[in-house]
């Protein structure tokens, strides 16, 4: 099987590696921006170095899909409100003729494209290993890490893995992906050598896999919770699994599976899903507007407001197979649910307390308002009630118009709310993808 296996990722290494006019298009605008950057931090005292950091600096980025990473290594002893003035002073001004837009992480950031590439300027404190100010701070260690640890060969085996994870669509630790970011590959290759030998090992995990290349302490890790443990090389505190969805590790371990039992490119490659349309008449749809704001922001209050409104589904009694939400990063944003029936029956039965619990027993039934109740086969009072809605789509009308009472973040949906199925009209655009979503099978992962 080896064999098979290296001729198809002697293959797919075509797609995932650039070619020599693109390394030279890209160094070009790499050193462009670079130099920006060093015009603008001249005058600057507090600013020690600006350096490259990410898949750019470590030599692993993709064909077709490189982002820069500038890093502006700030004096340990300015405090953070200045830090962050400093970065995005330097940023705005250094690439202010290509139209630079504020992102947030854990600090904010500057980003604008530059002839097609994306290029982002981050403030970093320059200090020594392990006395981090800023989340940032580890980066350059990330970039010394992975450019000692791994030779030509190897990152040619990260550019694999990542291309694999981008065709499932498990790539990238954007809280809209909640995937597996470009570091965290590149430690996986540092770890087991090849893709060949992670995905054996992908195929293998376990709820609460320790993954570390070095030694790390048993007690730290014990205080990781995530369902994959990845400790970080650099810092071993730290765990890389943190930001990995459940979703996406089991996606990962199938995939895996289903490559190394039957090889092809078709893994390097986007696949198009299998699509139940039949399923669409179950899916509920909450379309809405919401006010801009940065990327990771809106993603993260979607996708909390949107579980908020699953589980109040729930508890009405609904059966929520599937959840999802979609934004297109502006002003328009989606909820969809696949449920198992979007209206229930028009009564429940309530089960009360065992009849040897006479207090209780005598509470529920003075309090309820029965159509009929009696003593069952487990010897507790069982009541039938009338539901009081059995509509999802009235209920989901019900939660948007109480947001903030009902887990829907603050100010999320502004105005323009539309609820319906997904039988009761054409769908397209954000809504389509949402409700594709819950309705499809990768079919080349699960057979």
């Amino acid at each position: 099987m080896t064999g098979i296996i290296q001729n198809v990722l002697a293959r797919a290494l075509v797609l995932c590696n650039p070619g020599p006019a693109e390394e030279k298009r890209i160094s070009a605008v790499a050193q462009e921006a670079k130099k920006l950057v060093e015009q603008q931090s001249k005058t600057m005292k507090e600013v020690r170095d600006i350096i490259f950091g990410g898949s750019f600096a470590k030599g692993t980025w993709l064909h077709g899909d490189a982002d820069i990473d500038i890093f502006v290594k700030i004096d340990p002893f300015v405090d953070e409100d200045k830090f962050e003035r400093i970065g995005i002073e330097i940023g705005k001004k250094a690439l202010s003729r290509y139209s630079p837009k504020l992102r947030y992480s854990d600090h904010p950031y500057v980003e604008a494209v530059i002839r097609g590439t994306r290029i982002n300027i981050v403030p970093c404190y320059d200090v020594e290993k392990g006395n981090w100010k800023s989340a940032a701070d580890r980066s350059p260690f990330h970039t010394q890490f992975i450019t000692e640890r791994l030779d030509q060969s190897r990152k040619e085996q990260v550019r694999l893995l990542k291309r694999f994870m981008k065709s499932a669509g498990i790539y990238g630790a954007e809280i809209s992906t909640g995937g597996f970011s470009g570091y965290v590959s590149e430690v996986l290759i540092a770890k087991y050598g090849s893709l060949e030998n992670t995905l054996v090992a992908a195929s293998e995990f376990k709820q609460g896999q320790i993954i570390s290349i070095s030694d790390y302490d048993k007690d730290i890790a014990k205080t990781f919770s995530s369902p994959l443990v990845i400790v970080d090389p650099i810092d071993l505190r730290r765990n890389l699994g943190t930001a990995v969805s459940p979703e996406c590790i089991g996606t990962f371990t199938l995939a895996s599976r289903a490559f190394l039992r039957k090889p092809s490119v078709k893994f390097f490659t986007k696949q198009k899903p299998k699509i139940n349309k039949k399923l669409y008449r179950n899916v509920l749809v909450v379309e809405f507007t919401h006010r801009e704001r940065s990327p990771d922001t809106i993603w993260g209050q979607l996708k909390r407001s949107a579980n908020s409104v699953a589980k109040q589904l729930e508890i009405a009694g609904f059966t929520v197979f599937r959840t999802t939400c979609n934004t297109d990063e502006k002003k328009s944003g989606t909820f969809a649910f696949l449920l198992e029936s979007l209206e229930l029956p028009e009564y429940m039965v309530r089960k009360g307390p065992e009849i040897s619990r006479a207090k209780d027993t005598e509470s529920f039934v003075r309090a309820a308002s029965p159509l009929v109740m009696w003593t069952d086969k487990e010897m507790r009072v069982s009541t039938i009630i009338k539901r009081k809605v059995i509509d999802a789509r009235q209920l989901a009308k019900m939660l948007v118009d109480r947001p903030e009472a009902n887990g829907i973040a603050r100010d999320m949906i502004t105005e323009r709310v539309k609820i319906y199925s997904g039988s009761k009209r054409r769908l397209s655009g954000l809504v389509k993808e949402a409700a594709d979503e819950l309705v499809s099978t990768e079919s080349h992962i699960f057979k």
